[in-house]
């Protein structure tokens, strides 16, 4: 075989799909003969200052991930890399991605969804005992087999992925799966991937994400909304105490969650057992019966003409003429104008030309991806949003930073907001928008509208903030 189909001793048979940092591949190891995936990260679009240290992590999350062996977690078999990329081998699985289901309106009975869960629960619990968090729990990374097993794919390795975009400024995808810890760049741990595993469920209970809008609308809702009970949404006869389990795996605060899988797992058992009076209880499921669920067509992304052209235009500045056929192609699997972004993005060499292209998205600023887990002790100041309240500091700290001086009220212009939200996100980062916009409609006077938006903003940086915006006093 040629050796543009080698990759270390894999032969390339096919890809089997591309992310904003690399591709995965279909490949054949030839000293055991079997079939395994190849996950590839492109050394150049690793920041060059921090490819060294990148890599080295990179490498330790591998090895990490090689330790779970486990029926309900893809199985990853060797590291390696060469002048272009790092790659991980791991097992191939037989089946379809759990997002493929949702995006075709799969109709799964209630007890298949609960044994779904149960087993990625059951898969996050013996990573977790072994000192392994995943961070990036979504349907795109659940595999069901074709025996109806449920395989969690990218242990470990999905950090490596976040930690290299924030890096070059890029945007992979949508927060909707994040926790509220990891959407305000703290420090997350196993019980972030509880959140995110919440998510899941009431998405295959709904048919809908529980904190849907823009990027930024979708960070703000994780952090202060709380979701409507998904009962009430479901077109499944779902037993109350589920609006309960996931209510409380939904929490905003780590402490107030379940605090481990097992606890999550074992209250969604008994939720599920008590569903109906007489009904047998969906204990111990671990697989899943694939051969009744009901697919709808294979969905396609709608895109309006209007939409495409401003994203070729913004995408021929980097590119050239071949942003047509990219975006085109692109737009074909992006489910929405982020993802669209962040795939067309891996096109682009320089990873500033990257980060400004990013940045034209719309609702976009420049460095704001990067600000956003990169300014992680300011916003973990954010006690408003930390808590799930909604946005507004302590009357003793709001009267302190600002109520201390009596000047008459200015009115609030659209200037004024439009440079103070500028101001913002360099605190709370794509959150900012969403905060600056809810106190325009509510605040009379410029002195009203900061003393909104710096509640959101921790004690330490306030003051910053209220001087750069002229409210010191």
């Amino acid at each position: 075989m040629a050796e543009s189909l080698k990759l270390g001793k894999y032969e390339i048979q096919s890809v089997l799909g591309k992310g904003a940092m690399g591709v995965v591949y279909k490949a054949f190891d030839p000293h055991i003969e079997r079939i395994v995936a190849i996950k590839t990260v492109r050394k150049d679009l690793v920041d060059p200052d921090l490819a060294s240290q990148f890599m080295g992590r990179f490498k330790n999350e591998a090895r990490a991930a090689g330790r779970l062996h486990h029926p309900n977690i893809v199985g990853v078999y060797e590291y390696g890399e060469d002048e272009k990329v790092a790659f991980i081998a791991m097992e191939y699985i037989d089946g379809t991605g759990l997002r493929e289901y949702l995006n075709r309106k799969a109709r799964f009975e209630f007890g298949q969804l609960i044994a779904i869960t149960s087993q990625l629960l059951q898969a996050l619990e013996f990573a977790h005992a072994r000192g392994v968090v995943h961070r990036d729990i979504k349907p795109a990374n659940l595999m069901l087999t074709t025996g109806g097993t449920l395989k969690v794919a990218d242990f470990g390795i999905a950090r490596i992925d976040t930690t290299t975009l924030t890096m070059t400024g890029m945007v992979m995808g949508t927060p909707s799966y994040m926790s509220p810890e990891q959407c305000q760049g703290r420090d997350s741990d196993h019980r972030s991937d509880l959140f995110s595993a919440a998510v899941v469920l009431y998405e295959l209970l709904t048919g809908e994400r529980p904190f849907r809008g823009s990027a930024e609308m979708i960070a703000y809702n994780i952090c202060n909304e709380v979701p409507r009970p998904p009962s009430q949404v479901s077109s499944l006869d779902l037993p109350p105490a589920i609006d309960d389990v996931i209510a409380t795996a939904l929490e905003k605060s780590p402490d107030a969650r379940f605090q481990n899988a097992h606890a999550f797992n074992h209250a969604l058992q008994l939720a599920a057992g008590g569903s109906r009076a007489g009904a047998p209880a969906v204990l111990e499921a671990t697989v899943v019966n694939l051969a009744h669920v009901e697919l709808g067509p294979p969905s396609t992304p709608q895109w309006d003409d209007v939409t495409l052209s401003t994203v070729e235009r913004n995408f021929a500045r980097y590119v050239g003429p071949v942003a047509r056929v990219l975006v085109r192609k692109a737009a074909t699997h992006a489910q929405d104008v982020t993802e669209l972004y962040s795939m067309l993005a891996t096109n682009i060499a320089d990873s500033d030309e990257r980060a400004n292209f990013v940045a034209s998205m719309p609702g976009g600023t420049t460095g704001v991806a990067s600000r956003m887990l990169h300014t992680g002790e300011r916003i973990a100041g954010s006690q408003g949003l930390m808590t799930g309240g909604r946005g507004t500091a302590p009357q003793g700290e709001r009267t302190g930073s600002i109520g201390t001086r009596t000047l008459p009220p200015i009115p609030l212009e659209p200037q004024f907001v439009q440079e103070t939200t500028q101001r913002l996100l360099v605190y709370l980062g794509p959150i900012g928008r969403v905060v600056a916009r809810k106190a325009a409609e509510k605040a009379k006077s410029q002195q009203e509208f900061v003393e909104i938006v710096a509640g959101h903003i921790g004690t330490h940086d306030r003051s910053a903030f209220l001087k750069e915006v002229g409210f010191d006093g």
